[in-house]
């Protein structure tokens, strides 16, 4: 059987990020979740790359856009399709998640999670 698809989100709150876990589980994807910036970093130095990530912007010790940042300029990581989930929805936070290489830029706030889930199954 295929190996499992690696999901990394990255998301500080505890129910939210459960939530997510919970669903992307049961489309028998592999879920790893970090809650800071700094340990999604750490993770992905640490293991193999995720085949994605649901990155929220408003995160400790490293904001979401930093992390996007380093992500979209490592050779190694570079790849990685990011999604960002985050209840920022200004204009100028979406174009600046885009414009640091996110596919996709979903506020929280206006999706229920199916739909979250359906847009990860997309990139993988």
């Amino acid at each position: 059987m295929d190996n499992k698809k690696t999901i990394l989100i990255v998301e500080d709150d505890f129910f939210v990020s459960r939530a997510y876990a919970i669903k992307l589980e049961k489309e028998n994807l592999n879920v790893q979740s970090v809650t800071d910036g700094e340990a999604a970093i750490e993770y992905l130095k640490k293991n193999e790359n995720p085949n994605l990530v649901l990155l929220d912007l408003m995160i400790p010790k490293k904001s979401g856009f930093e992390v996007l940042k380093e992500i979209k300029t490592s050779d190694k990581w570079k790849n990685i399709p990011v999604i960002i989930l985050s209840n920022l929805g200004q204009e100028s936070d979406i174009k600046k998640g885009k414009e640091l290489g996110a596919v996709e830029y979903i506020i929280k706030a206006d999706v229920d999670i199916e739909n979250i889930i359906e847009k990860a199954k997309k990139y993988l």
